[in-house]
């Protein structure tokens, strides 16, 4: 008898617990809350969050995976170096934050059943514990908006991967990098030349949601079977909670930018011609403003040349299968001194000039040459911005159609003595 009633009361208690237990996860609503663009680079992409909301206790925390140690000025250096670690974190919702940084802000209410919840806060009270909340950023597969991601499929049971693993995406990382940034034409140019071929294969929706406007666009139309059996809609609700009022607005596809490089590149091409062109009348003058074009554009194109060797040795894969580092590399900072020396009308061994001219005309045809074999399909990187504007540089600071006058004048000489 008292064995029985013992057992009772353990049936009585355990029902109790799951009671309670059921009652818990029938007051927690989660949501995901998308952010619009910031102004600083690590958020021109947006940032999502997952919301959890008790409604027995009024309290709402987030949980977010977009915090990061760096300070501004060492971003840029950490993310070449692969060094950039992310954490994960539970604190509360400073939405007045981001309203106040003119930011557009969106929350979508999932529609979860309590087996969906178990699983969900179980996975996050394990990755905010101090031992696991650090993880290695990365700019496409590891991120804030990714970990949102993870924890939708988690609550699905692999259901929300399935729908969107299996079928081409609509761009690809680098035409969804680019959608953000047509506004900031250096930004957009610097981006588009740093990123390799790797970054124009094909991805998958799923891949897509590397972005938090993919997730919110995949997710409003997304429908799972519950651990009942029963059929629902992810998202229950959407709330629009501040739309951005200043900034300018995120493009739905990427827009083309390379004519308008190409425009940029011709204008400082005939202002390159223009002031060689007065060598007759100024030949000081001449010197001084094309040795400092020359020394600019050595500079600038070398510079960018280091980020991207550095960035290759480091094995960042954004960086990686670069076909620019062949015209576009460290060795063109030699530039740089030999501008100086023809503006100061010097020369070390040999004429400054000539050597500018040389070096030049060297990137000019390298250009030209991986330009043309990109009409090969083991070629395939999209990087027209970058031809646009280096080819016209190229030929005017290479002086192109005096060589090839040089050339065909040599060639004609060569034909008219082989005849006699």
């Amino acid at each position: 008898m008292p064995k029985f009633v013992f057992i009772i009361i353990l049936v009585l208690l355990f029902s109790s617990v799951y009671a309670q237990d059921n009652e818990r996860m029938d007051d927690l609503t989660f949501k995901i809350a998308v952010y619009g663009p910031n102004d600083e680079i690590f958020a021109w992409w947006g940032h999502a969050a997952l919301i959890i909301n008790d409604a027995n206790w009024y309290f709402e925390r987030v949980i977010d995976w977009g915090i990061n140690s760096h300070p501004n000025e060492s971003f840029v250096k950490d993310f070449i170096d692969g060094l950039i670690q992310y954490s994960v974190t539970s604190s509360t919702h400073r939405v007045n934050t981001y309203i106040n940084e003119d930011r557009d802000v969106t929350i979508y209410t999932l529609n979860l059943d309590r087996h969906s919840k178990v699983i969900m806060l179980s996975y996050i009270e394990n990755i905010i514990l101090p031992e696991n909340r650090y993880y290695d950023y990365h700019e496409f597969l590891d991120n804030c908006a990714t970990g949102v991601r993870d924890i939708i499929d988690l609550g699905t049971g692999g259901q929300f991967k399935a729908a969107f693993d299996s079928f081409p995406g609509r761009f690809s990382y680098r035409q969804h990098v680019l959608r953000y940034t047509w506004f900031r034409p250096l930004s957009d140019w610097i981006l588009s030349f740093l990123m390799g071929q790797n970054l124009d294969e094909q991805i998958t929706p799923w891949d897509e949601m590397f972005l938090p406007v993919e997730i919110a666009r995949n997710i409003v139309d997304f429908s799972y079977i519950d651990s009942s059996g029963v059929e629902r809609e992810l998202v229950s609700s959407v709330q629009l909670i501040n739309s951005s009022k200043n900034r300018l607005p995120v493009l739905n596809k990427p827009l083309v930018t390379w004519p308008f490089f190409m425009i940029a590149g011709f204008i400082i091409m005939i202002l390159l011609f223009l002031a060689d062109g007065i060598q007759k009348k100024y030949p000081r003058l001449h010197k001084i403003l094309m040795g400092i074009s020359h020394s600019i554009f050595g500079l600038l194109f070398g510079l960018l040349g280091c980020i991207l060797f550095f960035g290759l040795l480091m094995d960042n894969d954004y960086f990686q299968q670069n076909i620019n580092i062949v015209f576009i590399n460290p060795l063109l900072l030699i530039i740089v001194p030999l501008g100086f020396l023809y503006a100061a009308n010097k020369s070390i061994l040999m004429d400054s000039g000539k050597l500018l001219q040389i070096i030049w005309s060297c990137v000019f045809i390298v250009s030209l040459v991986t330009l043309f074999l990109r009409m090969l399909p083991f070629f395939f990187q999209q990087n027209q911005s970058v031809y646009a504007l280096i080819l016209p540089v190229a030929f005017a600071l290479g002086n192109v159609p005096q060589l090839l006058f040089i050339c065909i004048k040599k060639c004609k000489g060569y034909r008219a003595l082989v005849k006699k």
